[in-house]
Parts: C-alpha cells; structure tokens; sequence
C-alpha cells in the first residue's frame, strides 16, 4: 500500500492510509477487553472522526495509529463506566484496561515478520488460551453461530481492517453484496447475543478453515498494491498468522499449505517491478532478486505438508507456486504438471481466478484458442474431461475479472486475431487498478497492434 501512496495527497489522508493496517489490529486488542466486536468497530469509527478534526487542527501526531488506539479506548472505557453498562456487566479495570497499547505496540502483533513467530508468542496465563489478539478475534468470527459465507467477510473487515470495496474487489463481489453480508452477520450477532468469547486451542482446528481463508483472502486483496518489501503492513501481517497458525497445528497440513503459499507469493515481490518502477511479469523476473529467505521458509512449509500426508487447496497452489518458479530458473516449465495440479485444486476448490490461471496453463500446452476456449466457457458448462468442476461463474463476475481479460488479451494476439486482442486489452486495462500493471498492459497493447499491422502488410505484398 505504501507503494501506492501519493507523496501530493492531503498530510491527514496520508496518514489515514498509513495507518489503516493497524485498524484490524485496534479493534482486536478493544475488542479482546470485552468480546464486543461492534463495540471496538463503533469506537474506532468516533476516533477516526475525531482524527479528521484534530488532526486539521493541530497536525498529524508522530504515531497515527496509536493516537487512533487512545482515542476509540477511551471511548470504549466510557461505555463500560456508563450507567447502562454496569447493569450488565462489572468494570473490571484489569480486564477493560488490560489491553496493549498499539503506540508502544502489541507485542504479539508488530514484531517483525521476518523473525520466527515463536519469539514473539505472549506466554498466556490459560495453557489452552491463543497467544495472539487478531488469531483470538478471528476464531471468534468463525463461531459456529455465524453464516459460514460470511465468517471470512467478518474476519477481513473486522480483524483485518479491509474496507468493503476492498474486500468486494478482492472477492469479485458486488460491494452492495459485501456490505449486505455483513450488515446481516452484525445483526445476528446482536440478536443472538453470540458472546464473542475468545476461543482458545481446543476450539482451533474445528475453525482452522475459515480462519485459513481470510489470512488468505488479506493477502490477496493486498497483492496487487503491496510494497516491493513483503514483511510490511498487511502482506507482513499474513505472513506472520501463516506462521504462527503451522506452530500452532504442526500436524495440520493446510496450515503449513497456506504458510507455504503465502511465503513463496510474498518472496516474488522484490522482482515485481524494475528499478523504474515498471511491471515485470513472472517470466521476465530475475530470480535473484527473489527473497531467499521466505523462499526457504516455504520450502520447509511445503515439506511438512508432505510429511503430514494431507495435501489441500493451499497445499497445492504451493506446488504450483514452486513449479513456476522452477520454470524460471531453469528456463523450462513442467506445464503437464502444472495442468495436472490446477485440475487438482478446481476439483478441491472451484474458483475464478483458479479457472483463469488453469486456462493459461492449457494454452501453454495446446496453443492459445484451447486457452480462449476455456475463458469462453468460464459462464458455461464446466470444462475438462472428466469435468473438473461444477460451477459455472455468472457472466456480469467473468466480465468485471480482470485477469480474464489479460490473459484473453494476450492470448488473442498470439493468435493474429489483432481486432479482437484490442478490445480485450480496452477492457483490461479499464479494470486495472495497478498503474505499473495498466503501462505494462498499454505497451503489449500497442506491440499487438503493430505485429498486426506487419501481418497485414506482408499479406498485401503477396
């Protein structure tokens, strides 16, 4: 995110966007004082109000987030002294104050993501009890009184700290859906008086799941943006839960699968652009730019997968990872393999953005309209023999997909069919987000459409 800053943009919102990673975390540690989820959402919401005012005022203090923390705390603590409050519920100074200050730092949350998770465990007084707040939190929004399609939702918003949009994006949802999901996820809450009482480690594994998607979910809503520095802000923050989630069930092969994932992804990062700040897709990264370290700590994650004999979702999108990176050394890719793995994880976990990468895949193998095929019938009937999957996505999510149309786009021109790659490439560069990624996306634009030029002057001298 910091990457994507505007060094122009207004002193407050800068630091606004600055210190959003951190919301996640104030609502965690406020949230953990009392289990009340809506109320640590409500106090961070007055104290960003009161942030605009002041900090209009009087400047932007030196640590935005930890004057964000102050601030919604001591509107929590005059909810729990009011009238209304102690008729429910004793104030208990040790347990409502008992939170850590995010201005000197949540231990457990703001180490650094590059140091092993285990030297950062608070050792809790209950054996049984989660040694991190946001884990704690995000076991509670998988309480098994909540929709299951919601849970993941909750967790980004609420522990997280993502906003709709992002999270609409993120997911190829219509905002209006998100906002409606979790509008009706808070009301149930509320209705059914579900405590948000923290789950410890007995509860974990049967909330293993959800927890996994929405580490998952953070890091992908933040791909694109993130810095070239994988261990900050929110890509810093998967990469540590990822971690500590494999400590926590070194017997639980998707955890150490999403570890393995997430640390391989993050490890590309520094080669993701030029020194001018270009786009540099995967085929053309040098290789030894890439993180050796995350890159060791995933291998070690891959391998405990194997070693646990349960190999998921996660877990293979790890091995796919670790083949396109073989490929690029080597400057040979296995992509039967790649086919093969892919059909894997349609058959484990449909997805959109699994079907596109899947249709790439095919065209490396049998050409580029095997790949355009597949993109066609992305709408459609399921693809494959036997079928790969079920589900068929609806037509208004394929056409808003931007990879989609990247990859058409690419594959269009690779087949001559110039007309048709430039309305694909139109179309892509219309829903990139990534400025680096729509001038990537403008030159391979402008290169088809010379190679079409050349193809139609060599036909008419003929």
């Amino acid at each position: 995110m910091g990457a994507a800053l505007n060094e122009s943009r207004d002193p407050i919102d800068r630091a606004m966007i600055l210190s959003q990673d951190g919301w996640g975390r104030i609502i965690a540690l406020i949230a953990a004082a009392d289990g009340d989820l809506a109320g640590a959402e409500d106090a961070l919401s007055s104290a960003l109000e009161r942030a605009v005012r002041v900090w209009r005022e009087r400047g932007v203090p030196d640590n935005p987030e930890g004057w964000l923390y102050r601030v919604a705390l001591n509107a929590r603590r005059d909810v729990w002294k009011s009238a209304a409050a102690r008729t429910s519920a004793v104030l208990d100074p040790e347990v409502h104050d008992g939170a850590a200050d995010p201005g000197g730092h949540d231990t457990a949350a703001s180490h650094g993501a590059g140091q092993p998770a285990a030297a950062h465990l608070v050792t809790p007084a209950d054996p049984d009890a989660l040694p991190d707040r946001r884990l704690e939190l995000l076991g509670a929004c998988a309480h098994p009184d909540i929709e299951p399609g919601v849970r993941p939702l909750l967790m980004l918003s609420a522990v997280m700290g993502m906003t709709g949009k992002q999270i609409a994006a993120g997911m190829t949802l219509p905002a209006a859906t998100v906002a409606a999901r979790l509008t009706r996820a808070k009301k149930r809450i509320a209705a059914l008086g579900i405590g948000f009482g923290l789950p410890d480690r007995t509860e974990l594994e049967a909330r293993l799941p959800d927890i996994h998607e929405a580490i998952y979910g953070a890091f992908a809503i933040d791909w694109v943006h993130a810095a070239s520095e994988p261990r900050d802000g929110i890509i810093g923050e998967t990469l540590y839960l990822s971690r500590l989630l494999a400590e926590l069930c070194p017997s639980d092969g998707e955890s150490h699968g999403l570890a393995a994932l997430i640390h391989l992804s993050a490890a590309r990062f520094p080669a993701r652009r030029s020194q001018d700040g270009e786009f540099v897709p995967l085929g053309d990264q040098d290789p030894s730019s890439w993180d050796s370290v995350l890159i060791a700590r995933g291998e070690d994650h891959l391998r405990a997968v194997q070693r646990s004999g349960a190999i998921g979702r996660f877990g293979l999108q790890a091995a796919i990872q670790i083949l396109h990176m073989s490929g690029v050394r080597s400057g040979s890719t296995d992509w039967p393999m790649l086919l093969r793995l892919h059909d894997d994880v349609e058959r484990m976990a449909p997805s959109l953005g699994g079907a596109v990468a899947r249709a790439a895949v095919l065209a490396e193998i049998d050409g580029p309209e095997a790949g355009l095929a597949e993109l066609d019938a992305l709408d459609g009937a399921s693809h494959g023999q036997p079928p790969v999957g079920e589900n068929a996505f609806s037509s208004e999510r394929v056409d808003s997909f931007q990879p989609t149309w990247a990859l058409r786009a690419h594959l269009l021109a690779r087949a001559g069919r110039e007309q048709e790659a430039q309305r694909a490439y139109r179309r892509a560069i219309e829903l990139t987000t990534d400025p680096a990624e729509r001038a990537h996306l403008e030159e391979r634009s402008l290169e088809a459409r010379a190679d079409g030029t050349r193809s139609d002057s060599t036909r008419s001298d003929k």
